[in-house]
């Protein structure tokens, strides 16, 4: 079996911007990659294509390949049609790094379905999102931040990107330039969640570390820096503090748990490692779980690249996890309840638009619970019993 086969790892670009990325990501990693496009518009998918990226079609009886037209109810109601055809695409995926761009029809009502679809079957799910630019005006960033709490909801880990911050230091060029050079910085980041598992390196991060990350990621941000020179190990961690999509390093400091990547040449020195990451370890909370990775790649001889990924909430989310799981050993079970086939739906550690929250009880938490058979009839019945429910 290939490396790539074993890692469980697939690409999902939803929509054209996110189909456009991640045509990009498969550019940046070289080939050999596992990368699957999906959207409304033919001629979006065909240039998608046309970059070396297996492309399906949503909505052909709906929409005929014209695309939504902006409308976000279009794209969920094609993706609710056709969310069947991801199926053959998905055999041995453990994990699917998403990317998709919001504000607008396919990526904003397609990808919150998509990825429930994903979430239902047990996979974990990675969704990079980007918001519109400021000039885009309220209207289209105001339809994008209503998307995110539909994604939030079943997705595992969620990066969102804005694209003023991504553009900061491009605003100067010409805008073919600026968007080439935009969609380089995320896709060497995304790309080398891919060379961490495949590519040799000193100390490689193997597929498991990386689902386990992901399944207890939450929201996170994402940044990297480049650097060469003889100081190069300092200048890329000053370069990182530095980024924008950190929050100029603030991230780092609130980080419960944080993935790095360090991508060189073969002139990379133990001692060089070694100074990142203690200036990495002095950034962050002692607490903090750090997982790290490098990757050695001749192209990169001279310079160092770090990629780094913060998650706030990742010690919540396992602690909430922890205690659903001795709830399950604890708890009697209810005769009528639904069956729930293994591997299949995954309880989350975050609270949905549908529950009382990850405690369970939310303003209710210090009133005496309604308690008849071991159960808790204050809490719905479809919550108590794990009954979805059509949205």
């Amino acid at each position: 079996m290939s490396q790539e086969l074993q890692s469980g790892l697939l690409l999902l670009g939803v929509g054209g911007g996110g189909c456009r990325l991640a045509a990009s990501v498969l550019a940046a990693y070289g080939g050999g990659m596992r990368a699957l496009g999906v959207d409304t518009d033919a001629l979006s998918n065909r240039q998608a294509s046309a970059g070396g990226m297996t492309c399906l079609l949503l909505g052909g009886a709906r929409l005929a390949g014209h695309g939504t037209g902006g409308d976000a109810i279009q794209g969920r109601l094609v993706a609710q049609d056709d969310i069947q055809n991801l199926a053959p695409h998905l055999q041995g995926v453990r994990t699917v790094v998403i990317t998709a761009s919001l504000g607008a029809g396919t990526g904003g009502g397609a990808t919150p379905e998509i990825i429930k679809s994903l979430h239902d079957m047990g996979i974990a799910t990675l969704c990079f999102a980007t918001l519109p630019f400021a000039f885009e005006g309220d209207a289209r960033r105001k339809a994008a931040e209503r998307v995110l709490p539909m994604i939030e909801e079943n997705a595992d880990s969620m990066v969102v990107v804005s694209l003023d911050d991504l553009f900061a230091d491009a605003g100067a060029l010409p805008i073919e330039e600026a968007l080439r050079k935009a969609d380089g910085v995320m896709a060497a980041g995304i790309a080398l969640v891919w060379r961490l598992v495949s590519k040799p390196g000193f100390i490689q991060l193997d597929p498991e570390r990386l689902h386990a990350m992901v399944m207890k990621g939450g929201n996170a941000r994402f940044g990297c820096a480049s650097a060469s020179g003889e100081n190069r190990a300092s200048q890329v961690i000053a370069g990182l503090r530095a980024s924008k999509l950190l929050r100029c390093g603030d991230s780092l400091g609130k980080a419960n748990a944080l993935l790095l990547g360090i991508l060189a040449g073969s002139d990379l020195r133990l001692a060089e490692i070694g100074e990142i990451m203690g200036k990495v370890h002095s950034l962050c909370k002692s607490e903090c779980n750090i997982q790290m990775g490098t990757v050695l790649d001749p192209q990169f001889e001279g310079r160092v690249e770090l990629v780094a990924l913060t998650f706030e909430s990742w010690a919540a989310a396992a602690a909430v996890e922890a205690r659903k799981e001795a709830q399950s050993v604890t708890e009697p079970p209810v005769a009528d309840d639904f069956p729930i086939q293994s591997g299949t739906r995954r309880s989350r550690g975050k609270g949905s638009k549908l529950s009382f929250g990850a405690t369970g009880r939310g303003k209710f938490q210090n009133v005496d619970p309604t308690i008849v058979n071991g159960q808790d009839l204050d809490i719905p019945t479809f919550v108590r019993r794990g009954i979805q429910l059509e949205r």
